[in-house]
């Protein structure tokens, strides 16, 4: 069975339908009316950087690496933007590992592909020192110079890594045990849509000069749709609110396609019926977001280097590879756009954001009716730095 063909029948969780449940007409004009304040301190403030990364980056599930990225087993791949090397691997049974990337002879660089490469074995560039993607180190070269040498303690420093929904989850802190509980309802939701068995299409790298969170809240309210993309999605979409549920300590926010009405919700059960007509928005904590389409999943990895810096790793899935050059076009012209949007806007003013933030001219600033999932976004934040 195809991921097309899988999705048709595959339900709607419980989160899901409830959003589907609530979403209003697309042209309805019913909008909230509040009024809050954030502090922009939270985006500039290297205490609060440093507390965020120790708090939220180490010791919890971090999604590093979508499961598309290792499509085969007997893979692997490097990740270097979250502060370390940390080397991801497909063993021959297909089950997903993370180490540290670093050969336990001389401390050297392991492996240096960010791109899946694969093999059975990875081996150190200086002496050759062998490594199986279980971690077991299996190959000394002239072993004989070692007497003593117990390859059993020398395999790989492992790292906990779980895969769930369609990505690879790891805690990047050794010291600690990562409660991977917190991501099980998610993935569920990401099962719901066919996470783990999309295609990557494309992979972009961006490096954003602006605060992790600021791109959250570029994804967190709708306020902006009608005017900053007036020229691009602003015309897919009525300007209202979103509707949004906590999944844990993650966000699902959805809103519809103009000429959604309500009376079409009996109409979808699946996520293959949901797509043609609104989009799911996840927002993960920490550092992901996930939103579909009607041609592709769009995953965003966020690796903060800095309180204005912030590595994205930008990925579209597919249900499958294009068989035709029509349906290539299609593919391209809707990837495309949204490349474009994403980084020429939503990303751009991100970076306005963040040089604003750091003027320290403003204490808070001021966030509407249409803009309260920024509110909950981070007082989640709050919850979680708090532990």
């Amino acid at each position: 069975m195809s991921t097309q063909e899988n999705l048709r029948s595959r339900p709607l969780t419980a989160v899901q339908r409830l959003i589907v449940e609530t979403l209003a007409d697309s042209d309805s004009e019913d909008l909230v009316q509040k009024t809050a304040s954030l502090p922009t301190d939270v985006y500039a403030s290297q205490a609060r950087f440093d507390l965020e990364q120790r708090k939220l980056f180490r010791g919890r599930p971090v999604p590093v690496e979508v499961s598309a990225a290792l499509p085969k087993p007997r893979s692997y791949v490097v990740n270097n933007d979250y502060g370390l090397s940390v080397l991801l691997t497909r063993d021959g049974e297909g089950a997903a590992h993370a180490f540290l990337n670093v050969c336990r002879h001389r401390c050297v660089q392991l492996a240096q592909s960010t791109e899946a490469k694969g093999g059975a074995l990875v081996t150190c560039p200086y002496h050759a020192w062998s490594y199986d993607l279980k971690g077991n180190l299996v190959a000394v070269p002239r072993e004989e110079v070692f007497p003593g040498l117990d390859k059993a303690r020398h395999g790989l420093l492992a790292l906990e890594c779980r895969e769930a929904g369609g990505l690879i989850w790891v805690n990047l802190d050794r010291e600690t045990h990562a409660d991977f509980s917190v991501i099980a309802a998610l993935a569920e939701d990401f099962d719901a849509i066919g996470l783990a068995e999309q295609t990557l299409y494309r992979k972009t790298r961006f490096d954003v000069p602006t605060n992790w969170k600021l791109i959250h809240d570029a994804f967190l309210e709708s306020y902006h749709v009608a005017r900053l993309h007036a020229k691009s999605l602003g015309t897919m979409f009525k300007d209202r609110p979103t509707v949004c549920e906590q999944i844990g300590p993650h966000l699902l926010q959805s809103s519809a396609r103009i000429g959604y009405k309500r009376a079409d919700r009996v109409h979808i059960k699946t996520y293959d019926d949901f797509r043609k007509m609104g989009v799911f928005s996840y927002t993960i904590l920490p550092g992901g977001i996930v939103i579909t389409s009607p041609t592709y999943i769009n995953v965003m990895l966020l690796a903060p280097q800095a309180t204005n810096r912030t590595i994205v790793n930008y990925y579209m899935l597919v249900d499958r590879h294009p068989e035709t050059e029509a349906e290539k076009d299609r593919y391209e012209r809707s990837i495309s756009l949204m490349e474009r949007v994403t980084a020429e806007e939503d990303f751009w003013v991100a970076q306005l954001g963040a040089i604003g933030a750091h003027m320290g001219v403003m204490s808070e600033m001021v966030l509407g009716g249409m803009e309260q999932d920024i509110v909950r976004f981070h007082d989640i934040l709050e919850d979680a730095l708090k532990d």
